[in-house]
């Protein structure tokens, strides 16, 4: 056990530790009792006491357990010493915040301590809500930009169709007019000279341009067949004779490529064919299929600029052995080969596209096989020009030579970017127009 120096403490200590302790609340009342700035006697018992002392009570082994300062105790209270006697301002075995309170603070010092430490835990708990309400905050507000993503997508995507829709019925607006001016002029001119008989009796490679009747531009029959229905169950089969087989006509011919101003399209020359009301190129590749049951390789219209799976090559019809690169003009039967994957641009009866009825249209054969399905008769829309050069800024119709019905396209997709192309009519709508393009 530590004394605390020459004084009586130290004394009561070694003697009787209650006595001392009881002794030295006594002091202490004298010493409030004469007040904060007095001099006393109570004043200088406690300088003599503890008041000189660095460590206080802190070093005692017994009695007061081990403590360092009064109020800063680290053991259990005072040990075996009896507890403070009533009246005195020391709240004993009190702890707040690991500290206990007592001696030289007076009730309201230890309350006010009390409430502060409260306030500062209660803080730390605002802190922590605080925090919280943050983070749901955050995710309401990236929920909420969420739901505004998503509803401008959908309002974007609503006016795309309107706009679509706009634009087709413009489209159809447009293509009335036209079909209303031609049957005025058809039947302003319907008793002409040269155009009493529908067909005219014209061979289609003569030069001579076919009659302009009420139905528009009609073509002349086919060489030993009766004139076109454009019927779709007007079953007409393919000529076996004039197929590739025991053919004159060379395999292949040179690829051709525009040069420079020159329009003219020539055998061999390569081209692709945009479709005029929609814009789309006419397109095949070995990745697409018909669904129709003849399981050949589906035709159809793509983007609104030419790939590499875009362009064909002019041919001759099988059993013509023009020159390479002489000149086509309209009512010249023709094959178009495609470049990339060697098959002929192709159509029949019995298969019909799936989603619009008519009859479909396929890339078919390769370059040793070909039969009269493939072969095409070239016209300029509207009026045949039967004989003239066949120009690359000339709107044209592609008539299929064995059932007389045209290459024909509209907005009908099959599935997204993938326009349906088909064989259908006499050749006199928009949508059988269609424009080339040269490499």
């Amino acid at each position: 056990m530590s004394n605390y120096g020459d004084n009586n403490y130290g004394q009561e200590n070694d003697g009787d530790t209650s006595r001392g302790f009881m002794d030295h609340f006594k002091r202490s009342d004298s010493r409030n009792s004469s007040g904060s700035g007095g001099s006393g006697p109570g004043r200088q018992g406690q300088q003599q006491g503890y008041g000189q002392q660095q460590q206080g009570y802190g070093q005692q082994q017994q009695g007061y357990g081990q403590q360092q300062g009064y109020g800063q105790q680290q053991g259990q209270g005072y040990g075996n010493s009896p507890g403070p006697r009533p009246g005195s301002n020391m709240v004993g075995g009190s702890q707040y915040g690991g500290n206990t309170v007592g001696g030289d603070f007076s009730q309201e010092e230890v309350d006010k301590h009390q409430r502060t430490e409260k306030y500062k835990e209660w803080g730390k708990y605002a802190a922590g809500a605080a925090a919280i309400a943050g983070v749901v905050g955050a995710t309401a507000y990236g929920v909420h930009e969420y739901r505004e993503n998503k509803e401008e997508e959908r309002e974007e995507k609503e006016r795309e169709e309107q706009e679509k829709e706009r634009e087709q019925e413009r489209r159809r607006h447009e293509q009335e007019e036209r079909q209303k001016q031609q049957h005025q002029q058809q039947q302003g001119g319907r008793h002409s000279p040269g155009h009493d008989s529908a067909y005219g009796g014209h061979q289609g490679n003569q030069g001579h341009q076919g009659s302009q009747g009420q139905g528009g531009f009609r073509p002349p029959a086919p060489m030993g067949r009766p004139p076109y229905s454009f019927d779709a169950n007007d079953v007409r089969n393919a000529n076996p004779a004039r197929s590739s087989d025991n053919s004159p006509t060379p395999h292949e011919y040179p690829q051709l490529r525009q040069v420079g101003s020159d329009s003219t399209i020539k055998m061999g020359s390569i081209i692709s064919l945009k479709h005029n009301m929609t814009g789309r190129f006419l397109h095949t590749d070995r990745s697409h299929s018909t669904e129709s049951g003849s399981n050949q390789q589906l035709v159809f219209g793509f983007k609104w600029s030419p790939d590499e799976n875009d362009w064909w090559q002019v041919l001759p019809a099988n059993h013509d052995v023009p020159v390479p690169g002489s000149v086509v003009s309209f009512g010249t039967q023709i094959r178009l080969r495609h470049v990339e994957t060697g098959r002929h641009l192709h159509s029949h009866y019995n298969y019909r596209e799936r989603k619009s009825g008519q009859n479909e249209i396929t890339a078919y054969g390769d370059q040793g096989h070909s039969d009269e399905n493939d072969h095409w008769v070239i016209e300029r829309w509207g009026d045949g020009a039967y004989g003239q050069t066949w120009g690359s800024h000339e709107v044209v119709v592609l008539r299929h030579y064995v059932s007389g019905m045209t290459l024909h396209s509209h907005e009908l997709l099959i599935s997204e970017d993938v326009q349906s192309v088909t064989c259908f009519g006499p050749g006199n709508e928009e949508n059988d127009k269609w424009r080339i393009e040269c490499q």
